[in-house]
């Protein structure tokens, strides 16, 4: 009798430790990370995205280069980013970004004439991603447009997005 109250005891023991354990695997917050991905951002950049953590810093570098016979569409941005806060499945974070934009087109047609614009812009804010493999990310703040032509800029709020993949 006691060597089944015994057996029952250890029995439900390990149950319980089965039932209730957690596998720490799964429950790490990686802080060190790359991510590849697609964002589209005022300030940040437009086009092909990669992204590096390493603890509470980031750095991300976007572009997209297009090139055809009658234009040339360049977007860079490289942004700086700090992370307040990094959870399983969420991150909050703080961001400075910088974005060149040249675009450079014929005037029309039938003409020769090649008309290139070059803007620049600054944006900060705060940025939220989601997810845990696949993240999403929205970045919002305050931005400010077209510095390379000194007395038509602009200051604005500006909005940010992108989706990545973490890579191992």
């Amino acid at each position: 009798m006691i060597l089944k109250k015994i057996s029952l005891t250890l029995a439900a023991l390990m149950l319980a430790i089965f039932v209730f354990a957690q596998d720490a695997e799964n429950n790490d917050v990686i802080n060190n990370s790359n991510e590849l991905g697609l964002h589209a951002g005022f300030t940040t950049g437009i086009g092909l995205s990669f992204r590096h953590w390493s603890n509470k810093f980031g750095v991300q570098i976007t572009a997209i280069p297009l090139k055809a016979n009658d234009f040339k569409f360049v977007s860079a941005g490289l942004t700086g980013l700090y992370s307040l806060s990094n959870k399983k499945y969420t991150r909050f974070y703080l961001y400075l970004g910088n974005h060149l934009l040249i675009n450079s087109s014929f005037d029309n047609w039938y003409s020769d004439q090649n008309t290139t614009k070059t803007r620049y812009n600054v944006g900060f804010g705060t940025g939220f991603e989601v997810g845990r493999k696949v993240r999403f990310t929205i970045m919002a703040g305050y931005g400010a447009y077209n510095l390379t032509e000194a007395p038509d800029y602009y200051l604005l709020p500006t909005i940010e997005t992108g989706l990545y993949f973490k890579l191992k």
